[in-house]
């Protein structure tokens, strides 16, 4: 009985989160305009556990006119454990269109990291960009 007992504690530690691995979260809340459309600063809700660091990486991708504007940006992260409001600022690539007010997918991802290990939770939303 003992052994079953002590081998059922040593099976829950093991199986219990890590803090890397702890529920992360990301909500779009805004995209707005920079630089009449050369770029967009996008801004998340972030939440991940206390003492992670990492990175949220994401793209845009718009129709504009007759063509495609598309680019990509990230921001540093440092974990609190609570929600935190992160703005990383999305350049609209050269061979493409600039960005403009109007409703546009974004995809991305974090990338946070705790003693241990790393995560790399994706995520895609769609959000309206405004001046």
């Amino acid at each position: 009985m003992t052994t079953t007992a002590l081998l059922g504690l040593s099976l829950f530690g093991a199986l219990a989160p890590t803090p890397a691995s702890a529920a992360n979260t990301v909500d779009v809340t805004s995209a707005t305009l920079v630089a009449r459309g050369v770029a967009v600063d996008v801004t998340v809700s972030v939440v991940c556990p206390a003492s992670t660091n990492g990175s949220i990486e994401l793209s845009l991708r718009q129709r504009s006119g007759n063509g495609l504007a598309y680019g990509s940006g990230w921001a540093p992260l440092h974990c609190t454990g609570e929600p935190q409001e992160v703005t990383a600022r999305v350049t609209a690539q050269e061979s493409g269109e600039i960005f403009r007010p109007g409703e546009t997918l974004v995809t991305g991802g974090l990338e946070v990291c705790g003693e241990d290990s790393c995560e790399y939770p994706p995520f895609t939303d769609t959000i309206r960009v405004t001046h």
